[in-house]
């Protein structure tokens, strides 16, 4: 689902109201459903979080107010009539959701997708997090797309609190909710900072997400976020190769090298390590190292052409002198 409209509901009272009375009677909601049929929940009975900005949507204008909002909670200062014109489509009437998140990166913010589930989304509240949802308020033959921001819930009454239209606090049952969220894929959105990590997030969605801001030229941001990444999974190697990449390519080789210089120990049976340790030393001049770096990650991979590649190139500047006293010396299987 990559489409996002908001009808003017004023102008259809009729088809509404018969749509709300057919999702009442015919639509379910397995995951709230499934969620009262535990012996204990996830998360905390109730949370609301009272201090998220709201901002009044004007007509079509739902994605621009649901974004403000979600970046106003990061106290980044932005008008829904700001964000407009970035996101808003004239033609369609209505925001679409990567338009939404594209604009979220221009402010150096992760747009991070959660898990389509309820369980995502109540972590996520109950950690502090506001949810920007996308919701069908209509039917699957007549859709009325929504973006509205959940705030908050109560597991006792069973009620979700969201930031919706001109309404501050919309209250509606967590199943009218999951009815009218589950026509959107369960689609959900946090805006965070890219060194705090969402509870729920999973390693391959965030590095994507950090990757994302780099591609918009969020450089800071994505380092932050790629940061973030090898603090959290310092297992995972494309997290490592993500940040001394993006150093390497900004001409930052001297941390780029104090990275590798650290992790290589952890690392030295990744030959792709190898070969972008290589690039990483000959750019800093270190063109002996450079080609033995070439050489350990060829050991690994002998039919690589990359790194046949990669060792013909180091080898026509491994007679160079070395002189930096920073080059190090080293072994393809470290202590």
């Amino acid at each position: 689902m990559n489409l996002s409209f908001n009808i003017d509901t004023r102008l259809l009272p009729g088809v509404l109201l018969l749509s709300f009375l057919l999702l009442s009677g015919c639509a379910t909601a397995p995951q709230t459903k499934a969620l009262y049929e535990r012996s204990s929940m996830p998360v905390k009975p109730t949370v609301e979080l009272t201090d998220v900005p709201f901002f009044p949507q004007e007509k079509y204008q739902c994605g621009p107010a649901a974004l403000a909002t979600v970046l106003n909670y990061q106290k980044i200062k932005v008008s829904p009539d700001t964000l407009t014109p970035s996101i808003y489509v004239p033609e369609r009437q209505g925001s679409f959701q990567l338009e939404v998140m594209a604009a979220a990166r221009q402010y150096g913010q992760v747009a991070y997708v959660i898990n389509p589930s309820m369980d995502a989304l109540l972590k996520e509240v109950e950690a502090g997090n506001p949810v920007l949802v996308l919701q069908n308020l209509g039917l699957e033959s007549y859709p009325v797309w929504h973006f509205s921001v959940v705030v908050g819930y109560d597991l006792a009454s069973s009620t979700m609190t969201l930031r919706s239209g001109t309404t501050r606090r919309w209250q509606t049952s967590l199943s009218n909710f999951e009815q009218t969220w589950l026509r959107s894929d369960y689609w959900g959105l946090v805006v965070t900072d890219p060194s705090r990590l969402p509870p729920t997030a999973e390693y391959s969605v965030w590095l994507k997400a950090a990757y994302d801001l780099e591609s918009v030229q969020q450089f800071r941001a994505a380092e932050k976020a790629y940061l973030t990444a090898t603090r959290t999974w310092p297992e995972q190697k494309n997290a490592w190769l993500a940040l001394t990449n993006l150093y390497y390519q900004q001409g930052q080789t001297a941390k780029a090298l104090e990275v590798f210089s650290s992790i290589m120990s952890d690392f030295s049976k990744s030959a792709e390590m190898w070969n972008n340790y290589a690039y990483v030393l000959q750019a800093e001049g270190c063109h002996k190292a450079a080609f033995k770096a070439a050489q350990c990650g060829l050991k690994l991979s002998p039919n690589d052409l990359n790194l046949q590649a990669t060792l013909a190139e180091m080898r026509s500047n491994s007679t160079l002198l070395s002189s930096q006293r920073h080059c190090p010396i080293l072994k393809c299987k470290p202590k």
